[in-house]
């Protein structure tokens, strides 16, 4: 449900072993890569139960969420008018599938294949 960040350490007793590398980092994955300042507000309001006081510091704030980067990014939209053209027939041809539908066909099909060709 989580993503904890955890390192492997060996010990003679125990074949595995994880450590949380960051409080504050777990506390943010669990609360749904809430901001730090968000967390911030619920520590100092106490809002939640359990939440470590001091964990928070301006300096355990400062690293890069990925998860967080990912979803932020824009991308490129989709042009209004295509740079390349088809020249010939069948040079590039468009399908879709539909389905299941209702009724069914008369000889009991629930699928249809559509082709497209961009020329025409």
């Amino acid at each position: 449900m989580f993503a904890v960040l955890t390192t492997m350490m060996p010990k003679a007793t125990a074949c595995l072993q994880a450590v949380i590398e960051d409080e504050s980092y777990l506390w943010h994955c669990r609360f749904g890569h809430m901001s730090f300042k968000g967390l911030r507000t619920l520590q100092s309001k106490r809002m939640v139960n359990g939440l470590p006081s001091g964990m928070l510091s301006p300096a355990a704030c400062a690293q890069v969420c990925t998860t967080c980067l990912i979803g932020k990014q824009h991308r490129e939209s989709i042009p209004k008018k295509s740079l390349w053209r088809v020249s010939q027939k069948l040079e590039l041809v468009h399908t879709d599938i539909c389905g299941p539908i209702n009724p069914t066909s008369n000889s009991n099909k629930k699928y249809f294949l559509s082709f497209i060709d961009d020329f025409s």
